[in-house]
């Protein structure tokens, strides 16, 4: 099995996406804020990004590297279906994936498509057949999960997740999609890897510590 990690980006008050997600608002109706991180990561938009006026300063190279380090070791994605729903028309033909294969979490079954040089197969057997797919197609390198929340809660629940990289934006949303619940099934522990603190985001790396680890 390849190495798993979960990437998720969240607020203070612990949401991915407002409410309102949809078509027309894949975030939620102004749930951009919580994605901003990611847009700003390399330039402010207010200049080129060739352009020799752009300054790569420490907090904005963090939020950068994060961004980039997603895609250092991953050779698979698994995502849920609302995800590619809301996802599929904003992404178009771009390489959003750079050309890696996802799996998609579904109830719905859909012949596979390629859009951006990635080829999407819908897996209705549950996350832990989409990982395990997605662990196959990557060979040795990582499996990234990301998006959604639900998706995200099966595969920690279901122990499948090694590592968990989460962005904290210093926002409190008040509402929409929550990442962790009130309650659990099971308890998690995680060893902290890393912190880092970027212009607009918190990079928090944790090891998801297996029962036996604990004991």
């Amino acid at each position: 099995m390849s190495h798993v990690f979960l990437e998720m980006t969240m607020t203070l008050d612990g949401f991915t996406a407002a409410h309102g997600v949809s078509l027309e608002h894949p975030l939620g109706i102004d749930g951009e804020r919580v994605h901003e991180w990611i847009r700003n990561s390399v330039f402010d938009g207010t200049v080129p990004r060739d352009s020799d006026a752009v300054v790569d300063t420490g907090p904005q190279r963090i939020d950068r590297e994060a961004a980039e380090r997603m895609f250092e070791s991953t050779g698979a994605f698994v995502i849920g279906r609302r995800t590619f729903d809301v996802g599929e028309g904003p992404w178009s033909d771009d390489p959003v994936f750079e050309g890696r294969p996802c799996f998609v979490v579904t109830s719905r079954d859909r012949e596979p498509i390629v859009r951006g040089g990635s080829r999407f197969e819908f897996v209705t057997g549950g996350v832990a057949e989409a990982v395990e797919r997605a662990s196959a197609a990557a060979s040795a390198a990582s499996v990234c999960v990301m998006g959604g929340a639900e998706v995200a809660r099966q595969a920690l629940a279901a122990g499948l997740v090694d590592e968990a990289r989460l962005h904290l934006v210093p926002v409190l949303l008040g509402g929409g999609s929550r990442l962790f619940p009130d309650s659990a099934a099971n308890r998690v522990e995680l060893e902290t890897l890393s912190v880092a603190q970027g212009a607009k985001a918190t990079h928090l790396r944790y090891r998801v510590l297996r029962p036996e680890a604990v004991e």
